[in-house]
């Protein structure tokens, strides 16, 4: 009987907390509390180099890309990561009109945003060991890091995202063809920077229109 319960509250513990597989990187999680605060951000604003590439008819989910931020430490029951990215009311002030979102955000507004908006999520202040995974709707490649960072006091952690090339552009082996499509999950330079934090430094909502 004890069995039975403690895998049914294991079963409840990954409804609540986990997201499955996506872009090749494994995206369970657990919540844990920003606890040292002080002023101190990830920022990050995703602007890839075809920012004019017409819209798709019918895919309004086009230009919208994941980004999942854990700390290094792990559930020590499932071994799963604490994820930095807060609840889902916060992201509700970005959102002007929520309606218009496009349906992959609505569904998953903690780890789905919108190209060329920019977006902030609390960090605690000192050394962490943080691991960043992102993945693009447009172009389906991925990219991940882990890295330790030491953040100041009023200042923050700004992301950039730059693809990458194939490992083989001109592939003949059926080796070097393998190694291009696998190299999907590792498209993605993701680069840490930091940056003073502003003392006046207001959320703008980024302006989505229904097309």
């Amino acid at each position: 009987m004890k069995l039975k319960l403690y895998k049914l509250l294991i079963f409840l513990f990954l409804l609540g907390n986990c997201i499955g597989m996506r872009y090749g990187f494994e995206t369970y999680y657990w919540h844990r509390t920003i606890d040292n605060f002080q002023n101190t951000y990830i920022k990050f604003n995703f602007i890839p180099l075809k920012d004019n590439e017409p819209r798709r008819i019918g895919n309004e989910n086009q230009f919208v890309y994941n980004l999942f931020v854990s700390f290094g430490d792990r559930n020590p029951l499932l071994g799963f990561p604490s994820s930095v990215n807060p609840e889902k009311d916060y992201w509700k002030i970005y959102c002007s009109k929520f309606e218009n979102l496009p349906s992959l955000i609505k569904s998953d507004i903690r780890f789905v945003f919108m190209e060329g908006c920019e977006y902030r999520m609390p960090t605690n202040s000192g050394r962490n060991l943080y691991r960043f995974s992102f993945g693009s709707e447009r172009t389906q490649f991925s990219g991940k890091l882990w890295t330790e960072i030491d953040l100041p006091p009023n200042h923050s952690i700004r992301l950039s995202f730059k693809e990458k090339g194939i490992p083989y552009p001109e592939a003949k082996t059926i080796g070097e063809r393998l190694a291009n499509d696998r190299s999907r999950y590792d498209r993605y330079e993701i680069k840490p920077t930091i940056e003073p934090t502003p003392n006046s430094d207001p959320i703008k909502p980024c302006e989505i229109k229904n097309e």
